[in-house]
Formats: C-alpha cells, sequence, structure tokens
C-alpha cells in the first residue's frame, strides 16, 4: 500500500491480505486528532467537544448569521449538550449565503452554486478557502487508498472540468497517492463512459450511470467501484457485483460540508466518518430530537474546520442510523449506516401511503434485464398514476412490480431507450401534467 502524507498525516502500508478488510481512515484520525495509540469514541467526543467550542466562538466572531443566531448560547460540557444550539436549515443558507461567510471575498478560492430542494428551486452558494479544499483532498486521497494502488487508473465519471471541482479534488487526491485520475467530460454519453471505463482500475460515478455500464457490458472487470452522489439501492450494489465480480463501496457527502464525509471500509459494514472535520448526529425528523445508535433518522452535520463557511448542525435531509460497536475491519469509532435516501422524496400519496425514488429503484433495479428507469407521478381525477419509462431486454414482471408498490397506486410501463447519462444528477420522480 501506499503512504500518502499530508497534514503531518501518514497512513501506514498494510499487507495485501488485509486491505481489502481495512479502512486507513481511523490511522489518519489518529494522526489528524494527535489522539495516537489513544484513539477510542471517549477520546474522540472529548476532542470532538474541544473543536467545536471553539467552532462556536470562531463563527460567532466571525459570522453575521451566527453572531445573531448564537448570541447567549452556553459553553457545552459534553456533545449531549449539542442540542442547545439551533439547527442551520439549507433555505437559510440559500437565503443569505454572505452573512454565513467567516473571511474576506479576497480569500475564497472556490464558490459552489447549488440548488435547495424543493419547490422554490432557490440557489445555494457555498464558499471554501484554499484551506479547506486541502482538507479534503487529503481525506480523498486517505480514504481512496483502500480501493486502488500506486500505478492503477481511476476513471471519474463526475464534474470535474473546473478548478476546485470535485472531480478535479478527487484528481489531485488520487495523484498524491501514486493512482492517476482521469475525469469524464461534462458531455460525454454512455457509449464514451464505456470505451473509457474498459481500461480503469477504478470506476467512480452515480448508481445509476454506473448500473446502466454494468448491464451494458457485464464482461467489464474493474477492480473496484465507488458509487457517489446520489443514493445507491443494494440492488445497484448486488448487481454490479454479480456482474464484474469487483468490490463496491458507497460514498457519502455533499457541498455544503466539503464534499467528502465517510466512505465504506472493505468489509462494509458502514461508513467511516471524516471525524477530524465533521460532527454528525441522528435526529427524528419532525421533533429535532437526537436519536441513539441504530434508530433512523435526518443526518444533522457540524463542520469541526471550515474556515469559509463554518455550518453547525445543518440540516440535510438525508436519513440513515448511526452504528456503535467494533467492524469486522477492525474499526471501533461510530460509523455511518448506509444512507436510505432524502426525507423529501418521499411523496405522499393519501391514506398514509407514499412514494419515493429510492424505493423504485430498489425495486425496479433488481428485475433481471433492466437498464434504466425514469419515474413520474400523475394525478388526474382522483387517481393517482405512476408512469415508468424503463430501458429493459424484456417485460417488467407485473406480479413483482405491483407487490412492491403501495396499494391501489395505478401503473402504466412504456418501454423505451432510457440513459441516465442524459440527464445526470440525482435521481426523482417527476410531477407529470
Amino acid at each position: 500500500m501506499c503512504s500518502p502524507r499530508a497534514h503531518g498525516s501518514v497512513l501506514r502500508p498494510l499487507p495485501d491480505r488485509l486491505a481489502a478488510l481495512i479502512s486507513p481512515l481511523p490511522d489518519w484520525t489518529r494522526a489528524r486528532t494527535g489522539l495516537g495509540p489513544g484513539l477510542d469514541a471517549a477520546a474522540l467526543e472529548r476532542w470532538q467537544l474541544e473543536r467545536l467550542g471553539r467552532v462556536i466562538e470562531y463563527a460567532r466572531g466571525h459570522s453575521r448569521f451566527y453572531g445573531e443566531r448564537l448570541a447567549g448560547v452556553p459553553a457545552l460540557a459534553t456533545l449531549a449538550d449539542l442540542s442547545r444550539l439551533p439547527f442551520t436549515w439549507p433555505a437559510e443558507v440559500a437565503g443569505a449565503p454572505l452573512a454565513f461567510l467567516c473571511v474576506a471575498q479576497s480569500e475564497v478560492a472556490r464558490v459552489a452554486t447549488l440548488t435547495t430542494s424543493g419547490s422554490t428551486g432557490a440557489r445555494k452558494r457555498i464558499f471554501f478557502t484554499a484551506q479547506d479544499l486541502e482538507r479534503t483532498v487529503d481525506f480523498f486521497a486517505h480514504g481512496m487508498s483502500a480501493l486502488v494502488r500506486p500505478g492503477q487508473d481511476t476513471l471519474i465519471l463526475m464534474s470535474g472540468t473546473t478548478e476546485h471541482s470535485i472531480g478535479r479534488l478527487l484528481q489531485a487526491g488520487l495523484n498524491r497517492i501514486g493512482v492517476t485520475g482521469r475525469i469524464g467530460a461534462p458531455g460525454w454519453g454512455a457509449g464514451e463512459a464505456l470505451r473509457a471505463a474498459r481500461t480503469a482500475h477504478c470506476l467512480v460515478g452515480l448508481p445509476a450511470e454506473l448500473f446502466w455500464l454494468c448491464r451494458a457490458e457485464p464482461g467489464l472487470r474493474p477492480a473496484s467501484v465507488l458509487l457517489s452522489a446520489d443514493f445507491a439501492p443494494p440492488s445497484v450494489i448486488a448487481a454490479l457485483r454479480a456482474a464484474w465480480h469487483c468490490r463496491v463501496f458507497t460514498h457519502y457527502g455533499l457541498t455544503e460540508t466539503g464534499y467528502g464525509c465517510a466512505v465504506q471500509c472493505g468489509a462494509g459494514e458502514g461508513h467511516h466518518l471524516r471525524d477530524p472535520d465533521l460532527l454528525l448526529e441522528i435526529v427524528d425528523p419532525e421533533t429535532g430530537t437526537r436519536l441513539g445508535p441504530g434508530a433512523l433518522g435526518e443526518i444533522v452535520i457540524t463542520t469541526l474546520g471550515n474556515q469559509a463557511m463554518p455550518l453547525l448542525r445543518y440540516r440535510t435531509g438525508d436519513l440513515a442510523r448511526m452504528l456503535d460497536g467494533p467492524s469486522r475491519c477492525g474499526g471501533t469509532l461510530p460509523r455511518l449506516g448506509r444512507v436510505e435516501g432524502r426525507r423529501e422524496n418521499a411523496i405522499p400519496l393519501g391514506g398514509g401511503a407514499s412514494l419515493s425514488i429510492h424505493q423504485l429503484d430498489e425495486l425496479v433495479c433488481a428485475m433481471p434485464g433492466v437498464h434504466g428507469f425514469q419515474a413520474g407521478l400523475r394525478r388526474a381525477g382522483g387517481r393517482i398514476t405512476l408512469e415508468l419509462t424503463v430501458a429493459a431486454e424484456g417485460p417488467l414482471d407485473p406480479d413483482r412490480l405491483r407487490a412492491g408498490l403501495p396499494p391501489g397506486l395505478a401503473v402504466e410501463v412504456r418501454y423505451a431507450e432510457v440513459s441516465p447519462f442524459a440527464d445526470r444528477g440525482k435521481r426523482r420522480i417527476l410531477a407529470l401534467p
């Protein structure tokens, strides 16, 4: 294995027989926090609490938003006291992004603009200093070292043409560990992506796109795959493993918190967290009450090192569980479980029933011969109809399809060419006229 070095952190070489299983991130966390052999959940909590206190004071003194929001908030004695801090909501970031900025605009190295969730379509602007971006590159370098080795080649099927884009940051992290990172062009269709994938040791991309590639060319043999930037259905993970006989990892991250956040180890028992830079909680989506390990709730993130735009208790809208106890990889720190979708994507159908694109992905992608699909809901005359446009080698099993959908939902299926490369980004169910 390689030994990348950044911020004084060193990744220790691992024997080949362990490299496929053990996450490099605990060693990285030991180096970044200075906890060394004493790293355990209690020591990490004490370290994060001390860092959190500094972040609160920094944000209160440099951010107009937090200067007002945190006035009078007392010091936190334990991480359990986090509930004393108010949540930060995406709409607040979208409404006044400059109010969150803690540095002069001349110190901003990148501004990422993205559309908020919901019907308003407000645009959020997220600011990063060069040091903020360097921490992301450092995390990518260490996290990716579980997937690739020096001298290998990684195809990055994510945005990357602009400086400091996620693709370019990932490329920089790979270069740091002696791995070539090739970034696919934004205008690539499925054919270009497939041709480039044939020579890559590792593929990084959106689940729907890599699923399409594996169904189009099951004989491809990448050594590893990293699914990122959208919900990764277990059915898609299973399809990739079955077709390509490769290791499949999932990554969770979001632009607001500096892209990288958590990545699976080879054991596949949860996502190892970017603990030196981010503090994660799981809360009840309705009440905001903090939930314990194993309980499904909304991911809430506090940044611990961002200079340009720190965020305190940021509501992500993503649903997952925290896992504790040891992993087969040997890790003992709390981990993030499988991300199970987004709260907003559950579309109410009435009578307590709902439907999300995540449910459909898990249902439709598990059927033989499916390459991809699009979904829309039409409401007319008191009737709700799910319209599926499916690219498949044969018809879907109607009984299996109906058994996986809420009762009473009308379904119409048509078969046509559907490529996720034509409309890239997070998938959703469309509202049809």
